[in-house]
């Protein structure tokens, strides 16, 4: 481990030796806060929130001054930074050392100032900035400070990014150092990254100059740009200059693959990809170029799912960043011991070899599913670690850029700590927040998460930020563990049951359970932990108790602010529809409920569970296609239903599933038949859709056909869009067809 701090800690350390420095005593102090004359405005600002936060602490008022009306007795509390006396700060260093009875707070920049006084209000006042909505002032009658401090920080991170909506807020951002600003940017960045689209427009280029763009399985596509044409390293370089003119001020630009995999395959960037051993070849050569034309600026580039490995023979040119992401990475291990996450070391210590300019993107939240159980605190340190430990100097840990999710505050608040200093002590950072944010509350709390971290660990489960809570119904999450869980936080809402502030926030910790729990009834939804009850006349029922807490749980999201339960799409709003739909049996009326289905072809082998049932058990489908869903990669399908006798048909009815980012599309067609022999059909009807709809990102959809004959056969005939158009981050590949439920009437 690369020496985070110098002397970090020895103030602490000092503090037991018994002499003190009295700040404060019952209201009244003789410590003055002194600025330089001609101090910066950040500075000065530094001093102002100083005092305010003191006089919250100890009622006692600090006067700002210059050093001339200082006073002569030395009881100063000085910010600024004495150039002559730091080196090696950087921008965000500081030290704070006591000279006698004064106090000097020093940076290597302003910025560095700033993050001395947050340190000392933190660290040595006990003051806590847990949200941006908590903050815990001590007050105290008496407020001293050891009479012997020297603490220097100097954090190897020198970009810190945590991508939380609550962590926008400038109080937040200034307290815990980040890099980002109250919006969420990157103020020394220009292009942030998947610049290839902004740099090379296809809508601009593609239809005149197709070449310009990927050869992805025989055919042009505007997935990513051909990096072997000269035409394109001219064109976005020519953009690139234009846009670092109108932003002058930044100095870090991408320069970045868009986000899919269909790197171009022409014969030169082939040629290029084979001698650097993948498709990172191409890229990293044409970064370089670049780079070259723009020395005073730093050009980053992904190395990032096709580009992850690092390049064989070419290294990155000094003004090169390779922003290198580990979205594939499992997360219920630490990446340095985790078995599954070997060929990701091996890339990662081959790019540290080539290079000390790595950015890592680290994913800590399953984006999937933003309120479910994810229990990866163990990991959060170690990876850190290991990241320093290989040459990375800046952070982005993408969390959650919507409102909440599980444990937002608390994952939020451990980052931080933890990209400013990598070895402070996890579980005592955890326990801090813990008690301070829920309150008596925080030790029942923390008694869940080692309960189901060590379930998942016990389990040998791995846990994907693209996984859900049904992926460990069987062990972690199983209805049992779930009960226990439920158990501790019934002891914590019983330990703050008088405290509103501390309640309300146990119960938004508590909806990663409630999510799980909902989420499962799908995988058995006529089972005991199902949605449906069966009455007394035989038929299924939606059990009250779903209906209680699903309402109860989308209530509490909406009074939380919660704006999608997963990254890209359902609402609060949407969830409840969604969700109320499944959970009503079409049994009555419906002529298919629980008939026989014969499906040709048969369906991808990965989404075939339940295949003899999916289709006609009266169950329509969520947004998770991998329940109550069979999925094709074929360009057309078929599936019977044999009615058991002839029937007079009147619809016929079959839903389908669009997720444009999991390459599954509505079907270009749907084509129905009537049979009473089950080998001559007659066509009854037929729906189509020839273009690709690409309003709905996520959703569902029914082709349906009055029939108006007789027929004991019924066959839906399904015509896939059949490969992933070229504008589709997927393009040139196979697309699929979802499919849940055949209604007929």
């Amino acid at each position: 481990m690369k020496t985070i701090f110098a002397l970090l800690g020895a103030a602490l350390m000092l503090s037991s030796c018994g002499d003190t420095l009295k700040l404060a005593d019952k209201g009244r102090s003789d410590y003055r806060i002194v600025v330089a004359a001609d101090a910066d405005s950040l500075t000065r600002l530094t001093a102002e929130r100083f005092q305010a936060y003191f006089r919250q602490i100890s009622q006692a008022e600090l006067p700002i001054v210059t050093a001339s009306e200082a006073s002569a007795g030395g009881r100063e509390i000085v910010f600024g930074a004495d150039t002559s006396k730091l080196a090696d700060l950087g921008s965000d260093g500081f030290v704070i050392f006591t000279d006698g009875k004064r106090i000097n707070i020093q940076g290597g920049t302003p910025r560095g100032t700033m993050n001395g006084m947050y340190t000392l209000l933190d660290d040595y006042l006990g003051c806590r900035k847990y949200s941006a909505a908590v903050e815990v002032i001590p007050q105290r009658e008496k407020v001293t400070l050891p009479e012997h401090i020297y603490d220097r920080q100097v954090p190897v991170i020198t970009f810190r990014d945590t991508h939380y909506r609550g962590t926008n807020d400038q109080g937040y951002i200034d307290w815990h150092k980040l890099s980002h600003d109250s919006t969420g940017g990157k103020p020394d960045w220009g292009f942030w990254c998947h610049s290839f689209g902004q740099l090379l427009p296809a809508e601009e280029y593609f239809k005149t100059h197709p070449e310009y763009f990927a050869l992805v399985g025989g055919s042009r596509a505007t997935t990513q740009p051909c990096l072997s044409n000269p035409a394109v390293l001219e064109i976005m370089c020519d953009n690139l200059a234009e846009a670092m003119a109108a932003k002058p001020e930044a100095k870090y630009w991408s320069v970045s693959s868009n986000d899919n995999f269909g790197y171009c395959q022409c014969p030169l960037c082939a040629e290029a990809d084979s001698i650097e051993g993948s498709p990172t070849g191409s890229v990293i050569r044409f970064v370089n170029k670049v780079a070259e034309r723009f020395p005073d600026k730093v050009i980053s580039t992904l190395a990032y799912q096709y580009s992850r490995a690092a390049p064989k023979v070419t290294k990155p040119r000094e003004n090169v960043n390779i922003m290198f992401c580990n979205i594939e990475c499992n997360r219920s291990q630490p990446i340095a011991t985790d078995s599954t996450s070997a060929s990701f070391r091996r890339d990662m210590e081959e790019w540290a070899a080539l290079t000390d300019n790595i950015l890592v993107w680290d994913y800590v939240i399953q984006f999937k599913n933003l309120v479910s159980p994810f229990p990866n605190f163990h990991t959060l340190q170690p990876n850190i670690r290991y990241f320093v430990d290989n040459n990375v100097v800046a952070m982005f840990e993408q969390g959650n850029r919507e409102v909440g999710g599980e444990f937002a505050d608390l994952r939020a608040y451990l980052i931080s700590k933890l990209m400013w200093n990598p070895s402070a002590n996890a579980d005592s950072l955890m326990n801090d927040f813990l008690n301070g944010y829920y309150g008596p509350a925080g030790v029942h709390i923390k008694e869940y998460i080692n309960l189901i971290t060590n379930n998942l660990i016990q389990s040998g489960k791995g846990l994907s930020i693209f996984g859900a809570p049904t992926d460990g119904a069987d062990s972690y999450l199983s209805p049992e563990n779930l009960a226990i869980y439920e158990g501790c936080f019934e002891r914590a809402e019983a330990a703050v049951n008088k405290q509103p502030e501390y309640l309300e926030r146990v119960r938004i910790a508590r909806q990663s359970l409630r999510y799980a729990e909902l989420e499962q009834t799908k995988l058995d939804p006529y089972g005991p932990h199902g949605i449906y009850v069966k009455a007394a006349d035989g038929s299924w029922k939606t059990n009250p108790e779903y209906t209680k807490k699903l309402e109860a749980f989308v209530a509490l999201c909406k009074q939380e602010g919660v704006t999608r339960l997963s990254e890209w799409h359902t609402t609060p709003d949407e969830y409840l529809e969604m969700m109320s739909r499944i959970s009503v049996v079409r049994q009555e009326g419906n002529l298919s409920f629980e008939k026989p289905v014969t499906l040709s072809p048969a369906p991808h082998p990965k989404y075939n569970r339940d295949a003899d049932k999916i289709l006609t058990n009266g169950i329509h489908g969520s947004n998770d296609y991998k329940i109550q869903w069979l999925g094709w990669d074929a360009p057309q399908f078929e599936a019977v239903v044999d009615l058991g006798s002839e029937r007079e048909i009147a619809k016929v009815t079959a839903t389908y599933l669009q997720t444009l980012t999991d390459w599954i599309f509505f079907p270009k067609k749907v084509t129905f038949y009537v049979s009473s022999d089950g080998v001559d059909y007659h066509p009854a009807g037929m729906q189509s859709q020839p273009e690709v709809d690409r309003s709905v990102a996520v959703g569902s959809r029914d082709f349906s056909s009055a029939i108006g004959r007789k027929g004991r056969y019924v066959k839906v005939v399904t015509d896939g869009v059949g490969i992933c158009p070229p504008w589709h981050l997927g393009a040139g590949s196979k697309a699929f067809a979802f499919m849940d439920e055949i209604i007929v009437e």
